[in-house]
């Protein structure tokens, strides 16, 4: 039995991890570990989040076993009561960072690695006064898969506001532990709207996958964010300055679709029992499963 554990906490984004092989332990500790793994109810595999919290810390359990691996992602107040022992024997044994790779290239896909694009820098900033918003410090960047990049600026203020705030209870706040760095550029670019807002989107999901975000909560918050999230149209403007002909793109902001009732539970729950690639994401109606043409699997 491999157990990886992986804890991040609040803004701060702290990470720390540890990998256990059982096989490496001796035969008391082994005994001790088998017994809080088998204690904890941790028998499938499963992501939640409670509703928005500054501080909480947050947690990924990966326990890989003779017959199949287990993976769990949640927040502290959604923790197990059961399995509080063991994440306290995993986080006692815990080092600073995350696992090696992890930064760089986010998870591996549903059929094997795949590269997630890197972030460039640290989001460094400081609250203003409002106690939501925030000013960054330094200037922070994600490269995407396709090594575009998008930049947050020193200066730049972002507050969450580019996630539908319906949606921030499935993560704990948009900048709760892996959310946080794709939460920053996704927040700078609809603010700059250099770009189509769907591509923005596309980027948001990219840049969860990046930070560390599970399959299934990233595909989630992406659908959130293209179906709810902010919108805008891009048009080329044409002048002469100086005897010379000038192109300028022009963004003009477009009314955001509203949430309609009940439907973060049913998105929720849909993407919790079904499988769909990133490109179908779009096409999905609103709320999903209703009629919709996407290639969906259900999930095992």
């Amino acid at each position: 039995m491999r157990i990886t554990f992986t804890q991040s906490g609040g803004f701060a984004g702290l990470f720390r991890h540890c990998r256990l092989d059982a096989t490496a332990l001796n035969a008391d500790e082994r005994r001790e570990v088998e017994a809080l793994v088998r204690e904890s109810g941790l028998t499938e595999s499963w992501e939640r989040f409670a509703a928005m919290a500054r501080d909480v810390k947050q947690y990924e359990i990966e326990i890989d076993r003779d017959g199949g691996s287990v993976r769990v992602c949640c927040d502290d107040q959604c923790l197990p009561v059961a399995a509080r022992p063991l994440v306290a024997y995993l986080a006692a044994r815990s080092q600073p960072g995350p696992p090696a790779g992890l930064r760089a290239t986010g998870e591996a896909g549903r059929g094997g690695a795949e590269d997630w694009g890197r972030f460039s820098g640290d989001v460094v900033a400081r609250w203003l006064d409002d106690g939501r918003s925030m000013t960054l410090v330094e200037p922070f960047a994600y490269v995407d898969p396709r090594a575009e990049r998008w930049d947050a600026p020193a200066g730049a203020v972002v507050n969450g506001a580019s996630i539908p705030q319906a949606f921030w209870s499935l993560i704990g706040g948009p900048f709760e532990g892996r959310f946080r760095d794709a939460s920053v550029v996704h927040d700078v670019a609809c603010d700059a709207r250099t770009r189509t807002w769907q591509a923005t989107h596309r980027m948001f999901y990219e840049a969860c996958r990046c930070g560390g975000v599970g399959d299934v909560l990233a595909k989630t918050m992406y659908y959130a964010v293209h179906h709810f999230g902010p919108r805008w149209r891009l048009e080329e403007r044409r002048s002469i300055v100086a005897g010379r002909a000038v192109v300028e793109r022009v963004a003009f902001a477009e009314p955001a679709p509203p949430s309609p009732p009940g439907i973060v539970a049913a998105v929720r729950g849909w993407f919790a029992t079904h499988d769909v690639d990133a490109d179908e994401i779009p096409a999905l109606p609103v709320p999903p499963g209703g009629g919709s043409r996407a290639a969906t699997r259900q999930r095992d």
